[in-house]
């Protein structure tokens, strides 16, 4: 999936909420539960804004650090 096609499906899942994307990408970051296909589209926009997984001490989306 690109970053195209996971901005539409977080876009109609937020005016399904009645939320903004900002909204729902923040429920999601507080482990709002969702269907496998909105989560495969928010790792996506996560990555595309420069986010990595850590996964490490807790830690979930950590900014790229540039070398």
């Amino acid at each position: 999936m690109k970053i195209k096609g996971a901005m539409t499906i977080l876009k109609k899942r937020a005016e399904f909420y009645g939320k903004t994307v900002d909204e729902l990408v923040e429920m999601l970051d507080n482990g709002f539960d969702e269907t496998v296909k909105v989560l495969q589209a928010y790792e996506v926009y996560m990555m595309d804004q420069g986010y990595r997984w850590s996964g490490i001490n807790g830690e979930k989306w950590v900014k790229k650090e540039i070398i």
